[in-house]
Parts: C-alpha cells; sequence; structure tokens
C-alpha cells in the first residue's frame, strides 16, 4: 500500500522529511509518497474521501466542522505549538518607524492601524482579537487589508500595513530587512496554543490501523531527530525540500514539536469556543471526537519514554 502524505515546503514538516530521508518510513516497511501543496487545507477533502491517509495543517474551523458533520478525520500528534520556554516561531510584527516614533507604546494604540492578514477564521483571528480584547479593542478598531504572507515584506517597507501576525522564516527575513521588528511574540498571547497537528484519515483510522502505527513511529522517531536542532544533517534536510538558503536555516527560529506527540487539548477547546462565538462552527466537538492519542501511545511504546 503507497501511503500518501500532504505536506508543504515550510520549517514545520520537517519532521517528515527527515523521516524520507534518513529512511525511517522504511524502516517500519513503509511506502510513503509526499503530495506537496503549498496550501494543505485544499487537501482535506481528499483526506475525509481517503485519496490522501495524512494531513498536517495549522488550526482552521473546516477541520472541525469536517468531524462535526461525520468526517471520519482525527488529530493524531503534534506538528507544532506557541512554547513559551523557547524562541519565537510567530510573532506579531510592527513597522519600525511605528515603534521608534513611540506610535505603539501601547496596545490601545493599534486603533486606526491596518493589519495585514490570510484568513481572519483561522488562528490568526483568534490571536489577533486576544491581543485587540486585552486592548479593549475589538475587530472594528482596526483595518483589516487581505495581503498574501509573501507580500508582507514590501507591504512593511511601502507603509501599506501597520503590523502583522508573522511566522518563521518571515519574521528572520522581515527582520533583516529592517523595515519591520517584533513587537509581542505570540506565545506570551496564548502560551502553548496548539497551532498544528497531523490528521490521520479514514484508511488509517478504521481500515488499516496498524499501519497508522508504524507510520506514527517513524514519525516522532523523526520529530527527536528534528529537536536535536541545528545539527548539519538536519539543516541540509530542510535545504533539500524547503529550498531555504542554510544561512537563513541557521538564524531562524524553528518550531517546538512535542516529542512524544502530545497536543495542548485546552487551546484547542479555546479556540473552539472562539469560533463558535465567532459562528464559525456548526457545534462543540469533545476531544475524543477530534483528537485519538492511541498512535502516539503505540509510537512511545516503541521509541521508549521522551523527554519534551
Amino acid at each position: 500500500m503507497k501511503l500518501k502524505v500532504v505536506n508543504s515546503p515550510y520549517l514545520s514538516y520537517v519532521p517528515f522529511f527527515i523521516a524520507q530521508e534518513e529512511g525511517y518510513f522504511t524502516e517500519q516497511g513503509l511506502d510513503v509518497e509526499f503530495i506537496m501543496m503549498t496550501n494543505a487545507a485544499e487537501a482535506l477533502p481528499s483526506l475525509i474521501q481517503g485519496d490522501v491517509h495524512a494531513l498536517s495543517y495549522i488550526i482552521v474551523p473546516s477541520q472541525l466542522n469536517a468531524i462535526s458533520r461525520g468526517g471520519k478525520i482525527k488529530i493524531v500528534a503534534d506538528k507544532g505549538y506557541l512554547s513559551n520556554k523557547d524562541c519565537t516561531y510567530t510573532a506579531f510584527m510592527v513597522r519600525k518607524t511605528l515603534i521608534e516614533s513611540g506610535g505603539l507604546i501601547h496596545p490601545s494604540q493599534l486603533k486606526g492601524r491596518r493589519f495585514g492578514m490570510d484568513h481572519p477564521s483561522s488562528s490568526s483571528g483568534y490571536l489577533l482579537e486576544k491581543v485587540l480584547h486585552k486592548a479593549g479593542l475589538t475587530l472594528s478598531d482596526i483595518e483589516l487589508l487581505s495581503i498574501p504572507m509573501l507580500t508582507r515584506l514590501e507591504a512593511f517597507e511601502k507603509g501599506t500595513i501597520d503590523f502583522s501576525l508573522v511566522s518563521e522564516p518571515w519574521i528572520t527575513q522581515m527582520h533583516l530587512s529592517g523595515h519591520s521588528v517584533i513587537w509581542k511574540p505570540a506565545q506570551e498571547i496564548a502560551p502553548d496554543f496548539q497551532i498544528a497537528f497531523v490528521m490521520f484519515g479514514p484508511v488509517l483510522l478504521h481500515q488499516y490501523p496498524d499501519i497508522g502505527r508504524k507510520l506514527m513511529v517513524a514519525y516522532l522517531k523523526a520529530v527527536r531527530q528534528y529537536n536535536q536542532g541545528k545539527t548539519e544533517r538536519n539543516i541540509n534536510i530542510l535545504n533539500k525540500y524547503i529550498k531555504m538558503e542554510k544561512e537563513l536555516l541557521k538564524k531562524c527560529c524553528w518550531p517546538p514539536i512535542r516529542m512524544d506527540g502530545k497536543i495542548n487539548i485546552e487551546s484547542l477547546l479555546d479556540f473552539q469556543k472562539w469560533a463558535i462565538n465567532k459562528k464559525l462552527l456548526d457545534k462543540e466537538l469533545t476531544p475524543q471526537q477530534f483528537w485519538d492519542p492511541s498512535f502516539i501511545e503505540y509510537a512511545n511504546g516503541i521509541l521508549g519514554k521522551a523527554n519534551n
């Protein structure tokens, strides 16, 4: 059976690339094909239908809605969280001139500012509203501009936007450009928030769970290698799959991923509450409906205890 795993050319997908390059999939007798997409969310219908078998992405309401509507998919492992003990992988960036002029000393000064973002219904919207709430503001107090991540560096340079939520490697690239600086690390806004995860579809959950368990062993073994940090081997693998210069890979923050694969359920429940209030979700789900820990439990039993 050929396993079809959806991946994207971004830092948090690196454990899958490590597993492929180091032969961890082969060790488990798996034949894995990567389906590379710049927007992995587009593969959600294929995961539900069983055309692809595993998918990783950030938290968005569509995943939870799919489950509530009968989709046989579940979260099975961590793929990135906002650790308050590690470097800053996601942060609110602001125009450097705005900071230098004293125009953003207090969060209340966000009023009337222009925020560049992709989708207000994603974790970006969730984190943005947390920042605004602490300042006594709402979305109506700022101007939302739909600007793709790839063009936000230019938008900061031209003064088109005042602030934005950005992840690596764009944080480092924007900092090096000299036009924007970190204002608030996202982990200060939502400590340990579960920003991304691995999901299995019906094939691995129900038809061939033994293959799902083997896939998880290979994945978590790769996560442990990934967490060794910026070794020459890891950098070479990243450079091959995500086409980033090695010097940039050495400078930027790599997203924290728990070695045991566990997720922060409470943070997802809080996101769910926010999404329900925004009328983005059909109904509330229990953790048992969206989370299946059996695969990481099996893998940790094989690999031994991991110290996160």
